[in-house]
Protein backbone atom coordinates (compact mmCIF):
# COMPACT_ATOMS: atom_id res chain seq x y z
CA UNK A 1 0.00 0.00 0.00
CA UNK A 2 1.46 3.35 -1.04
CA UNK A 3 1.30 6.18 1.44
CA UNK A 4 -0.02 9.49 0.20
CA UNK A 5 1.72 12.68 1.19
CA UNK A 6 -0.42 14.62 3.56
CA UNK A 7 -0.57 18.34 2.82
CA UNK A 8 -1.79 20.35 5.78
CA UNK A 9 -2.38 24.05 5.65
CA UNK A 10 -2.57 24.91 9.32
CA UNK A 11 -2.16 28.48 10.49
CA UNK A 12 0.71 28.86 12.95
CA UNK A 13 2.20 31.69 14.98
CA UNK A 14 5.96 32.19 15.33
CA UNK A 15 8.11 34.81 17.03
CA UNK A 16 11.26 36.18 15.40
CA UNK A 17 12.94 38.93 13.40
CA UNK A 18 12.98 39.65 9.69
CA UNK A 19 16.37 39.05 8.06
CA UNK A 20 17.16 39.97 4.42
CA UNK A 21 18.00 36.87 2.36
CA UNK A 22 18.47 38.11 -1.19
CA UNK A 23 19.08 41.43 -2.99
CA UNK A 24 18.80 42.64 -6.58
CA UNK A 25 21.47 44.49 -8.56
CA UNK A 26 20.44 47.82 -6.98
CA UNK A 27 20.80 46.26 -3.50
CA UNK A 28 17.07 46.26 -2.84
CA UNK A 29 15.90 43.40 -0.67
CA UNK A 30 13.97 40.84 -2.73
CA UNK A 31 13.60 38.00 -0.19
CA UNK A 32 13.43 37.84 3.60
CA UNK A 33 13.46 35.18 6.30
CA UNK A 34 11.90 35.10 9.72
CA UNK A 35 14.74 34.16 12.08
CA UNK A 36 13.47 32.56 15.28
CA UNK A 37 15.43 32.21 18.54
CA UNK A 38 15.64 28.42 18.17
CA UNK A 39 17.68 28.90 14.94
CA UNK A 40 14.62 28.14 12.82
CA UNK A 41 14.53 30.11 9.57
CA UNK A 42 11.30 30.53 7.61
CA UNK A 43 11.25 32.04 4.12
CA UNK A 44 8.48 34.62 3.63
CA UNK A 45 6.67 33.64 0.42
CA UNK A 46 4.61 36.82 0.06
CA UNK A 47 7.25 39.46 0.86
CA UNK A 48 6.53 41.41 -2.34
CA UNK A 49 3.00 42.11 -1.10
CA UNK A 50 4.25 43.00 2.42
CA UNK A 51 7.31 45.26 1.95
CA UNK A 52 6.64 46.83 5.36
CA UNK A 53 8.11 43.66 6.88
CA UNK A 54 11.55 45.24 6.38
CA UNK A 55 10.75 47.67 9.18
CA UNK A 56 10.97 44.68 11.56
CA UNK A 57 14.56 43.78 10.65
CA UNK A 58 15.86 44.88 14.05
CA UNK A 59 12.76 44.24 16.11
CA UNK A 60 11.07 41.13 17.40
CA UNK A 61 7.59 40.41 16.10
CA UNK A 62 4.91 37.74 16.10
CA UNK A 63 3.97 36.36 12.67
CA UNK A 64 0.85 34.37 11.82
CA UNK A 65 0.40 32.45 8.60
CA UNK A 66 0.48 29.12 6.83
CA UNK A 67 3.81 27.26 6.98
CA UNK A 68 4.84 24.52 4.61
CA UNK A 69 8.03 22.54 4.28
CA UNK A 70 9.43 21.46 0.93
CA UNK A 71 12.87 19.91 0.35
CA UNK A 72 13.95 20.82 3.85
CA UNK A 73 13.05 24.51 3.49
CA UNK A 74 10.26 26.02 5.58
CA UNK A 75 8.26 28.85 4.08
CA UNK A 76 5.31 30.92 5.25
CA UNK A 77 2.58 32.95 3.65
CA UNK A 78 2.33 35.69 6.27
CA UNK A 79 -1.26 36.65 7.06
CA UNK A 80 -0.50 39.10 9.88
CA UNK A 81 2.34 40.37 12.03
CA UNK A 82 2.62 42.40 15.21
CA UNK A 83 5.77 43.98 16.66
CA UNK A 84 6.60 42.86 20.19
CA UNK A 85 6.93 45.62 22.74
CA UNK A 86 10.13 45.33 24.79
CA UNK A 87 9.18 45.95 28.40
CA UNK A 88 12.66 47.00 29.47
CA UNK A 89 12.60 49.90 31.93
CA UNK A 90 14.82 52.74 30.79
Amino acid sequence: MQQEKQHRHDTVTVKGMVVPRQWDEQFRVTEVLIACKDEREILVENFKSLPSLLSLSRAEAVFTGVVRKERGVESMVVESFTPVENNIPG
